[in-house]
């Protein structure tokens, strides 16, 4: 069955909102961006601006909002409300359209309010504000989890700038270029996935450039590091859910750069006590660590990556009181070490 048939982006996208309620932020994203580009798919050459295509726009931005890219969180936030707007009559014509896309309505003005005022935006967080006041008689109790304050104000945009190379003015040139390609204006609307800042079969090479800077960075520059390490988690996470062969057919390629950003990210959240979420970034090391003990056998690099991320988790795992967690880490680096 083809991922994109009916059902399978509204369950992806249900699961990243019940994700995000539990902690689970880097999971939460990789459902978001599922479920969305699936939704995306699904209209290729039609027009997707649907109200169920709205209610999928701010489902996205919620848990962005809290997770991900400001940038992209408010773009898919005003898209969302443009389309409510536009569709307002089909939502005002019965209680159960109302009672089914109203809260969506909320929460997409709660986000673009929220993100343009921290922004500097004020005259369009006002224009969200007012949107938010009109429909609130109607649910009144509907409401938006915060953004995680690590991440709050640390876009992709912002992220790159802190990251690149200072001296070095070709470095610093391409570093520039490389940011200008990949991201785009929050108030443009034009990205509000991470799959949309490239093409699909450069997404491996973009992830691990994102990975790169990120593992670089992590203890300098924690914020920024972190948000580049989700970004290339979601664009890894994604090609590995789509089963896209420029990943899976170079898993021995890009595997390990996976594993290493994974690593350096639940050091970060380790170390600002976001719990959850570094137990969430375990579970995905965990399963990236199995899909690279094939290429350990054979390749150095891969195979200290791979005991790096066993012994970290053997740690967390252990701490958490999971005995299983703790038992199924010491068991891949007991094979790691066995390997000639």
């Amino acid at each position: 069955m083809s991922r994109v048939e009916t059902g399978y982006p509204e369950r992806q996208l249900d699961d990243a909102v019940e994700k995000l309620r539990t902690g689970q932020g880097a999971s939460a994203l990789v459902s978001a961006e599922n479920g969305l580009q699936g939704w995306l798919e699904r209209f290729e050459g039609h027009d997707p601006f649907t109200v169920d295509m709205a209610r999928a726009l701010s489902q996205h931005a919620e848990v962005l909002h809290r997770w991900g890219d400001p940038d992209l969180a408010v773009g898919a936030a005003d898209l969302a409300i443009r389309t409510f707007l536009n569709r307002r009559d089909e939502i005002n014509g019965t209680v159960d359209a109302r009672s089914r896309y109203v809260p969506a309505f909320i929460k997409s003005g709660l986000i673009a309010a929220d993100i343009h005022q921290r922004f500097g935006r004020s005259s369009i967080a006002a224009d969200a504000r007012g949107l938010v006041r009109d429909a609130r008689p109607h649910m009144p109790s509907v409401s938006i989890e915060a953004p995680v304050p690590l991440l709050a104000d640390m876009t992709l945009a912002r992220a790159l700038k802190q990251v690149a190379p200072e001296g070095d003015q070709r470095a610093g040139a391409s570093s520039r270029k490389f940011a200008n390609a990949v991201t785009a204006p929050a108030t443009d609307c034009s990205l509000v996935t991470s799959s949309l800042r490239c093409r699909s079969d450069d997404a491996p090479v973009v992830a691990g450039m994102f990975a790169a800077a990120a593992t670089a960075t992590w203890e300098s520059e924690p914020a920024a590091s972190l948000r580049l390490g989700l970004e290339a988690h979601v664009l890894y996470a994604h090609q590995a859910e789509r089963q896209l062969p420029e990943l899976c057919r170079n898993m021995g390629e890009h595997g390990p750069s996976w594993a290493r950003v994974l690593l350096a990210c639940s050091q970060i959240t380790a170390r600002h006590g976001l719990r959850e979420l570094t137990l969430d970034l375990s579970s995905w090391i965990a399963s990236t660590v199995a899909a690279l003990i094939p290429f350990a056998v054979t390749d150095l690099e891969t195979r200290s990556v791979a005991h790096d991320c066993s012994s970290w988790r053997i740690k967390l795992m252990t701490a958490a009181g999971d005995r299983k967690g703790a038992a199924d880490a010491r068991k891949a680096l007991r094979k790691l070490d066995a390997m000639p």
